[in-house]
């Protein structure tokens, strides 16, 4: 008869030293490798959320001058001269005559008295001390230091209200009926404007410190924004109105 001999644990046998720092090294690998997925993830979701906050900040201010630019000039009555009142590089006001009739509320009415019926659009002092549409932080001579808030102004007072927040630098480049094109046209050609280019630059409002800047961005006019150089996300954009009821 075959016997067989039955083998009893050792009551005081278990894991070598070897052993336990083997399986603690592999733990650490594998935890090193979690943690490093974790915050990978967790940065390509900041940065995302950065970027979708650039493009909607100049998305929602692009859209907002596009509807009121084009009803710049606006007079349904004809017994008006709504129309430019200031363009510069920076700044950008206009007249229009869009409500107010008696019967039809969102009618025009004779005067340019109206809410909204005259608009600017740019940066305050605070943000732009010398209105060249370039951020300054409300200091001379200090452009491109701090990015503000580009704001929306109308005949209703409380002055700049934001439409987009972290603004580098906008400018406006006004084309005029024989073709050209300026960035200052004098007021007696204000009457010459047919379209405006609007090109702007949004920058994010955290630092990467993974990311640098090194994009140059060209503007409607030709103007070279940067290279900057520094570890802010931007985004440019730059598009053309057309003064509808300029020129008629």
């Amino acid at each position: 008869m075959i016997q067989f001999n039955s083998c009893k644990p050792d009551p005081q046998s278990g894991y070598t030293l070897i052993e336990l720092m083997i399986t603690m090294l592999i733990s650490v690998f594998v935890i090193a490798g979690i943690y490093s997925a974790y915050t990978n993830q967790l940065e390509s979701y900041s940065t995302q959320e950065d970027v979708a906050v650039i493009q909607q900040n100049i998305r929602s201010a692009m859209m907002i001058m596009t509807r009121d630019i084009r009803e710049a000039g606006c007079d349904p009555t004809e017994s008006l001269n709504p129309g430019f009142v200031s363009a510069t590089t920076g700044q950008i006001q206009f007249t229009r005559d869009i409500r107010g009739d008696l019967i039809s509320a969102n009618e025009g009415d004779g005067d340019l008295a109206d809410q909204d019926e005259n608009v600017s659009f740019g940066f305050s002092a605070a943000v732009d001390f010398d209105s060249n549409g370039i951020a300054d932080g409300g200091t001379q001579g200090a452009d491109w230091s701090a990015a503000g808030n580009f704001g929306r102004n109308t005949n209703t007072g409380g002055g700049f209200q934001p439409i987009a927040e972290s603004v580098d630098a906008v400018e406006f480049n006004y084309i005029l009926s024989d073709g050209t094109s300026s960035t200052a046209p004098t007021p007696s050609r204000f009457n010459e404007i047919r379209a405006v280019q609007v090109s702007m630059l949004v920058r994010s409002q955290r630092l990467d410190l993974k990311f640098t800047n090194t994009t140059a961005y060209t503007t409607a006019s030709g103007t070279v924004w940067g290279p900057f150089n520094d570890n802010f996300r931007r985004r440019f954009a730059a598009t053309t109105i057309q003064c509808r009821n300029l020129g008629l």
